[in-house]
């Protein structure tokens, strides 16, 4: 009797918890609401599309006012972004942006949190937060937190190898997060599909069935022209606000055409590592990660919290190579900036276990 009325005590409590923690985050919402600085994005683009979407109008043929940005910040993100926006939308600008703030700091804490199958374990990891290609995301209000948490979430369930439809549902939702942006979250759920044919997955009937079902619907509410518009829009500021391989290729006058053999070249060797180890360890994923940031053909300094995963692996197991990216990243910075993709180059080309591609042996499971 006694051990029955503890257990039902136990979820009233923590839905009391969870009340108290909400009531907690809400007071300090309201009191730095009027000391959060601008964030860029969600200031111009994603509480405006809300807006409008809260007013009946199409957020994508909407109007934006003109920033300094250099480019009109017009709402380019898939419809469900809109079902993440809406709670926010409802509110006052200056608390909706303040709550912005504090939800994409947790989500990437619950990024990092999902970082122990990477072998990360403890409290030091939540550090990664404040390294700047983290910070910079948050600070501008960037979307890219929610595509973090939806990698690592999708790569860790599909680890699992279970064949249940929660689980299933649970990949498909991270599949949704990581499509908030397309340039990133294609190649992320790529592989992840990939990995799950190769294995029979079950899993994976009903994650087409959904990713197919959301296709439809984007197809339904999105203009047929955005996608033009998206390119033409990205080409009035293109490409040194941009941080890929062309934009490096332009700062140093080399031919910017050879930005396409050096993206194969990462995939080769990435499809190698795949081959030769016959799975996607932990390991892989890290440096698949930073490889996305290499390859996309669109990318900008707040995409950098992708980079996590490997940061935290370089300087949990290999602390000299991690001395190495710092004073790699800290020279080029010095003459270009924090944003470039010389970032995830370096981080990349110090991960890679050259040696055992080499002679295709050795491999372990992290």
């Amino acid at each position: 009797m006694a051990l029955s009325s503890q257990s039902s005590w136990l979820p009233a409590r923590q839905a009391v918890l969870v009340l108290a923690l909400a009531a907690l985050l809400l007071l300090v919402a309201v009191l730095a609401a009027p000391h959060i600085p601008a964030m860029r994005d969600f200031d111009q683009t994603f509480y405006p599309a809300i807006r409008y979407t809260l007013a009946g109008e199409n957020p994508y043929t909407a109007f934006y006012e003109e920033t300094d940005q250099g480019a009109p910040p017009d709402f380019f993100s898939p419809f469900w972004l809109l079902i993440i926006l809406l709670p926010f939308g409802l509110l006052p600008f200056m608390l909706a942006r303040a709550l912005w703030l504090l939800f994409l700091i947790g989500v990437t804490f619950a990024g990092i949190g999902l970082l122990r199958w990477w072998g990360l374990k403890g409290l030091w990891p939540l550090a990664l937060v404040a390294l700047p290609w983290s910070l910079i995301g948050i600070l501008f209000g960037q979307v890219t937190a929610v595509v973090f948490f939806g990698a690592v979430l999708g790569i860790v369930e599909a680890a699992k190898n279970k064949s249940s439809h929660r689980s299933a549902l649970v990949i498909l939702l991270s599949l949704m997060l990581m499509g908030v942006k397309p340039q990133l979250g294609l190649f992320i759920a790529l592989p992840l599909l990939l990995q799950m044919a190769w294995r029979r997955d079950r899993r994976l009937i009903l994650v087409t069935l959904g990713g197919l079902l959301l296709l439809g619907l984007s197809l339904v509410v999105t203009p047929p022209w955005l996608i033009s518009k998206a390119v033409a829009v990205q080409a009035i500021t293109a490409p040194y606000w941009k941080s890929t391989l062309e934009r490096e290729l332009l700062l140093w006058q080399w031919p910017t055409w050879l930005a396409w053999p050096s993206r194969a070249f990462v995939v080769a060797v990435m499809g190698l590592w795949a081959w030769r180890a016959r799975a996607l360890a932990p390991a892989w994923w890290s440096a698949w990660l930073a490889a996305v940031l290499i390859i996309t053909p669109y990318s900008r300094a707040y995409d950098g919290v992708l980079l996590l995963p490997i940061l935290g692996q370089l300087v949990a197991q290999h602390r000299l190579r991690a001395l190495v990216f710092l004073v790699v990243v800290v020279f080029y910075a010095s003459i270009s900036e924090l944003g470039t993709v010389v970032t995830p180059v370096a981080a990349w080309l110090l991960v890679l276990p050259w040696r055992t591609l080499s002679i295709g042996s050795g491999f372990r499971a992290g």
